[in-house]
């Protein structure tokens, strides 16, 4: 009989349909998702209801029927249980969720310091988390992100692709994209914000939007880049996805992080490590081609070997 496996997750950027598809590709279950939904009032009275409640019992309840909702129509046992952001979802619900499975797992892809969910661990037979100071700090397990687009071109049609929220982190990309654009670089960089900022000297390359962009739009616009850049956020040191991305589709990275250094996948050839003393980019790092990585090294970061690392799967 084939087994069960229930996901939880937000579905933030669509970015849960990459694991939803990993699992139904690699983990040999039948997958059934549940993503959180905001609760809405169903009439006047409750929103005066939770008022009171937040008043006088210092409760939300709005939150309380937000978290109930992931209980509605699941079955009664699961093989196994995986959860993203479990922080959406009250002690009491993460209790009875991960009691309807033989094996649950919380895939933490944000820093605790980033969003607060630490407190969750306790309910979880497993915990993993891609931040390394997470990890050693709350004794949970270590993974990696990984790549799940293998594609290779080399009819490329802009230099450099970069998509991010607008925030503190302009100044830098605005600093980068000058730099690439004075070396003749063709670069295309998105900052999605939900109010237009009013910036009248940005670089060339830089586009505001208030609109998000389809997860297959973005996997295009990197498919036909040659160089991806990467910003991580000072309070991450774990590494993106688009270091992985980068690594999957057989494309250098421009990337902030320091820590990719420490990785086996590391080639100075394929990724530039971009500080406070950079101006500009080497040449030799531009005009010579992406160099493969051993075949060992490249599907130890496959999605295949993440899920099945996940899930203690063995082959």
């Amino acid at each position: 009989m084939e087994k069960k496996l229930l996901f939880l997750s937000n579905g933030r950027y669509d970015l849960y349909k990459v694991f939803e598809e990993g699992f139904k590709k690699y983990s040999g279950c039948e997958v059934t998702t549940v993503l959180y939904k905001n609760y809405k009032y169903r009439n006047t009275w409750e929103k005066v209801q939770n008022f009171l409640f937040k008043i006088f019992l210092n409760k939300n309840l709005k939150k309380i029927k937000a978290s109930e909702q992931n209980l509605y129509g699941l079955e009664a046992h699961y093989d196994y249980l995986v959860m993203i952001s479990a922080e959406l979802v009250l002690p009491q619900h993460l209790k009875k969720l991960t009691q309807k499975a033989s094996h649950s797992v919380a895939y933490y892809w944000d820093s605790f310091d980033h969003i607060p969910a630490a407190h969750t661990i306790q309910y979880f037979d497993e915990a993993f988390t891609f931040e390394p100071k997470d990890a050693k700090d709350y004794n949970i397990n270590l993974i990696t992100n990984f790549y799940f687009h293998e594609e290779r071109i080399t009819d490329y049609d802009y230099d450099l692709f970069f998509l991010a929220s607008y925030d503190s982190r302009y100044p830098l990309i605005a600093k980068i994209a000058t730099a690439l654009e004075a070396q003749n670089q063709k670069v295309v960089i998105k900052q999605y914000a939900e109010t237009l900022p009013d910036i009248t000297d940005a670089p060339k390359s830089v586009e505001f939007i208030d609109k998000h962009i389809s997860f297959n739009e973005t996997k295009e616009y990197m498919r036909k880049s040659r160089i991806i850049l990467d910003i991580h956020k000072d309070i991450q040191r774990g590494l993106s996805f688009r270091v992985y991305e980068a690594m999957g589709l057989g494309k250098k990275l421009i990337t902030t992080n320091p820590d990719v250094k420490d990785y086996d996948f590391y080639n100075p050839n394929n990724i530039f490590i971009w500080t406070t003393e950079t101006k500009a980019l080497p040449s030799e790092f531009l005009n010579t081609p992406y160099e493969e990585l051993p075949e060992h090294i490249y599907k130890k970061y496959s999605q295949e070997n993440w899920v099945k690392t996940l899930l203690n799967i063995k082959d």
